[in-house]
């Protein structure tokens, strides 16, 4: 029998209140888990609808005006989607401020953009294809010191890094499937306007009471489990790491070295493009030349245009990722595989 099979919007039986008392327990998991004080939490079917959600919620805020938007140019591509279709209909005004090499925002242009009036401000706790963490502090700072609210897109950071800046943002969305969790699970931390509360209801349906659960106990479990995890997790990608710089020349590493995830080592070189590398190990090593949101899509990823990297780079990167569930030795044999992929100089490549 499946656990809390009612609808949890149900008050006339008691499979319906069981559900329900479920999910007001998963928020309650979750807000302690993330270390977080918000008042509410809405679960939903993955973060990219959680992202949509909350730029309804700023169009909904934003009474008898376009709501003024701004985000960081390496967003991702879910959310932007979602604000330059909003922008394309009149909902709202969006800035886009621009990032450096590493996939930093910038902080003056951050500073710019919100001294000329902004509602909501988009930013990343941690880049979903480089793995830059964000300085957070710095970016909450100038948003209290406008009175800007701050949407946080924690669906790559929460359970891999400490969540107390992130965590006090107006808007935070994490996801069940970055957490070691369930995959079509995400939720928007923070009190929603009532036209936004009323339109999750009315496109996303009841919220699944397993799923919710699922979802917390992930985070729940990430929280007691994250120090260790991440420790070791670095250790393994900085061997990696070593070893390809040493016997793939001209390696590049990309994104802030000494601050991403433990997990993420995206490099590139300029002997094959990402897309060879990736055929060359399919089957054997699970890489990637970006998100998986954009798998398939050609040319270089927005997140690489954004950092104004030199073509080469863009054209051969390739995005590794690293998971509790990875063994040292998985890690020697990977290492093998693509320094044999990646180790070959082709004179015509180089640097083109």
């Amino acid at each position: 029998m499946i656990q809390y099979p009612g609808n949890a919007h149900s008050a006339e039986h008691a499979f319906g209140e069981e559900a329900d008392i479920a999910i007001d327990g998963a928020a309650e998991v979750l807000l302690r888990a993330l270390g977080s004080g918000a008042e509410a939490v809405t679960f939903t079917p993955g973060a990219s609808a959680a992202l949509w959600l909350a730029v309804e919620d700023a169009i909904a805020r934003a009474v008898g005006r376009p709501a003024q938007v701004a985000a960081t140019s390496t967003e991702h591509p879910a959310l932007l989607s979602a604000l330059r279709r909003a922008a394309g209909e009149g909902q709202l005004c969006l800035k886009i401020v621009p990032v450096d090499d590493k996939a930093v925002p910038r902080i003056d242009a951050l500073e710019e953009a919100l001294t000329c009036g902004v509602d909501l401000l988009c930013t990343m706790a941690a880049n979903n294809e480089v793995g830059t963490i964000s300085d957070l502090a710095a970016i909450s700072s100038l948003a209290q010191l406008h009175g800007v609210r701050h949407l946080v897109d924690a669906s790559q950071a929460a359970g891999r890094i400490d969540m107390s800046v992130a965590a006090a943002a107006d808007l935070v969305v994490v996801s069940g499937a970055k957490a070691y969790g369930p995959r079509r699970a995400g939720a928007l931390v923070g009190k929603l306007s009532g036209h936004a509360s009323s339109l999750a209801h009315d496109v996303f349906g009841s919220p699944d009471a397993p799923t919710a659960v699922a979802l917390a106990y992930a985070m729940k479990t990430r929280k007691a489990e994250r120090r260790a995890d991440e420790r070791r997790l670095a250790e393994m990608r900085d061997a990696l790491q070593s070893r390809l710089l040493a016997e793939v020349p001209d390696l590049r590493i990309n994104g802030a070295i000494g601050s991403r995830l433990a997990g993420s080592l995206h490099i590139s070189t300029p002997h094959l493009p990402g897309e060879a590398a990736v055929a060359r190990l399919w089957g054997r090593v699970s890489i990637s030349t970006g998100a998986a949101c954009q798998s398939g899509a050609p040319g270089p990823s927005h997140v690489l245009a954004a950092m104004g990297l030199p073509d080469w780079v863009k054209e051969g990167a390739v995005r590794i990722g690293l998971g509790r569930f990875n063994t040292e030795a998985e890690i020697e044999e990977a290492g093998d595989l693509l320094t044999a992929a990646l180790g070959a100089v082709n004179p015509a490549r180089k640097h083109a």
